[in-house]
C-alpha cells in the first residue's frame, strides 16, 4: 500500500494528496503565506518551444513497466490524488474523466466522477472510456490486467524523491502533449526547492527529526525513513532523521518505544495528528517524557493542510518542503500553520 493510498483508508476523508489548485507561479517568494499556485495556463512560458510528442509514444513507467499510448489522450482517468494534481497542474484537467474518492484538489477535480477509493471500481472506469489511467504502485494488478485487454493503457508514477517527483511532471507532460506547462512547472518547483535549501544553509546545528506517519499501534510507530521525498525535505532544511539509524533500506520502518528512546529525537513532527495523534498523547506514551522533543516542548502536530501537501507527491510538495521549514526553521521561515 501506497502512503498516499494509506492516508486515504485511514482517514476515508475527501482529500487527495493535494488541496485546491491554482498552480505554481513561476517565480514565486520563497514561504510567501499559503500564496495560490497559478493555473498552467497562466504561467510564463520561460522555458523554451517544445517539440509536442509523437504518437505512439513509449515509456517505462515507475514500477519499470513499458507502456505504450497509442494516441494524444482526450480522456484521462487518475487513480490517484498526485496524478489529479499533476495533470490540473500542467493544464490537462479538462481530460480528466474519472478520479478517486480522496482526490480533493484543486477545487474542480472535486466534480468529475469518481471511480472509487483505495479499491477502485472497474466498472466506473471503464464507463469513463480512457484513452488512458495513471495511478500509483498499489493499484491493483486485476485491474490493470482487465484494463490492457482492453487496450487501455495504464501508467504507474510513484516517486519516492523531489527529482521522481520532478520526473511525474515531465511524463504527464509528454503523455499529455503538455511539454512547456510541464518543463515551466518543472523549472519553478526546483528554484523554490533551491531557495529554500540556500536559506536553511543559514541555520545553526542539526536536530534529529522523527517524522510520524502513523502512530495507531503506539508501541510500533511508522515514521518517514531514508529515501523518501520527507527525508529529502528534512536533509533541505538543515535536519537529521532521527529513525535513518534504525532504517536502512525501509522507506518507511516501523520503531519500536525502545527504538525511539535509544534515538533521542530532538524533534516531533506528528503527520498523523489530524487523524487523533496529538501533542499530549505523544507526552502520555510510556517512557517517552524523557525523549528530548517531549521534554523540551518540541513536538509538532501538523494541520491538516500541512498533511496534504508533505505527503502527497505532486506539484505541492513544494508546499510541503515549505511547511517542514516553517516547523522545524521559525526563525528562519517563519510560524507553522499550527502556530498561527
Amino acid at each position: 500500500m501506497t502512503l498516499e493510498n494509506r492516508r486515504g483508508a485511514l482517514a476515508s476523508l475527501v482529500r487527495t494528496l493535494a488541496v485546491a489548485l491554482a498552480l505554481l507561479l513561476p517565480t514565486p517568494a520563497v514561504l510567501a503565506d499559503r500564496a495560490p499556485i497559478a493555473p498552467a495556463s497562466t504561467v510564463a512560458q520561460s522555458v523554451g518551444y517544445r517539440a509536442p510528442t509523437s504518437y505512439p509514444v513509449s515509456l517505462i513507467d515507475d514500477d519499470g513497466r513499458a507502456v505504450t499510448i497509442a494516441k494524444e489522450p482526450r480522456r484521462i482517468v487518475s487513480a490517484a490524488p498526485s496524478t489529479t494534481e499533476i495533470l490540473f497542474a500542467v493544464g490537462l484537467g479538462d481530460r480528466v474523466v474519472g478520479v478517486t474518492d480522496y482526490c480533493d484538489y484543486p477545487e474542480a477535480a472535486q466534480a468529475v466522477p469518481k471511480i472509487g477509493g483505495f479499491k477502485p471500481n472497474l466498472e466506473a472506469i471503464i464507463e469513463a472510456q480512457p484513452d488512458v489511467v495513471l495511478a500509483v504502485r498499489g493499484f491493483p494488478a486485476d485491474i490493470i490486467a482487465n484494463l490492457e485487454a482492453q487496450k487501455v493503457p495504464v501508467v504507474i508514477l510513484n516517486p519516492v524523491d523531489f527529482t521522481g517527483v520532478l520526473a511525474n511532471v515531465e511524463t504527464v507532460g509528454t503523455i499529455g502533449n503538455a511539454h512547456d506547462a510541464s518543463a515551466t512547472l518543472v523549472t519553478s518547483l526546483r528554484q523554490r526547492w533551491d531557495a529554500v535549501e540556500a536559506k536553511a544553509e543559514g541555520a545553526s546545528g542539526r536536530p534529529r527529526v522523527l517524522f510520524e506517519i502513523d502512530a495507531s499501534n503506539p508501541g510500533s510507530i511508522m515514521a518517514a525513513g531514508p529515501g523518501t521525498f520527507i527525508d529529502a525535505m528534512l536533509k533541505a532544511v538543515g535536519a537529521d532523521n532521527a529513525v535513518a539509524p534504525v532504517a536502512a533500506g525501509m522507506q518507511y520502518p516501523s520503531v519500536s518505544d525502545e527504538a525511539v528512546l535509544g534515538l533521542a529525537p530532538e524533534m516531533v513532527i506528528l503527520g498523523d495528528a489530524p487523524y487523533g495523534q496529538s501533542v499530549e498523547a505523544v507526552a502520555a506514551r510510556p517512557g517517552w517524557d524523557v525523549v528530548p522533543a517531549v521534554r523540551n516542548g518540541r513536538v509538532v502536530a501538523l494541520s491538516q493542510r500541512e498533511v496534504d501537501v508533505t505527503s502527497r507527491p505532486g506539484p505541492r510538495i513544494v508546499d510541503g518542503l515549505e511547511a517542514v521549514a516553517r516547523v522545524v526553521r521559525p526563525e528562519l521561515f517563519g510560524p507553522s500553520d499550527t502556530a498561527r
